[in-house]
């Protein structure tokens, strides 16, 4: 297993073109649960933020996506995708039984990238 580097992570979120990002979350987790944590209704906003010379996502959207991304990465020592997607859709106690991905959504970072680095190092397998 890699080990977390919570400083890295933040950087490599924060710093790579927001269509990459978007287009690494289609890819791993899909458009539905990308359109879900940007908090957008529109199911083809996606795949456009996906592609390099279309239209970038408002300000607090692309907060939404980084943010997302950031738990992505985090979670990457996992070496399971699909273990890191469940783990997003699904209830998590420490969350108070709501999903991560809705914390992501209201750009609540500490709470989920804590949850999520608690995951990744073994302090709560939850």
């Amino acid at each position: 297993m890699k080990e977390l580097n919570h400083s890295a992570v933040y950087v490599e979120a924060t710093r790579t073109d927001i269509h990459d990002i978007v287009r690494t979350l289609v890819d791993a987790i899909g458009a539905p649960a990308v359109q879900q944590l940007a908090g957008t209704n529109d199911a083809t906003a996606p795949h456009r933020w996906a592609h390099p010379d279309s239209t970038e996502p408002d300000t607090m959207t692309e907060q939404r996506l980084r943010l997302g991304y950031r738990v992505w990465l985090t979670l990457q020592p996992l070496e399971d995708p699909q273990a890191a997607v469940d783990w997003l859709m699904s209830p998590n106690r420490a969350l108070d039984e709501e999903r991560p991905m809705d914390f992501i959504a209201r750009l609540h970072a500490q709470q989920v990238v804590n949850t999520a680095e608690s995951l990744v190092t073994h302090e709560d397998r939850r």
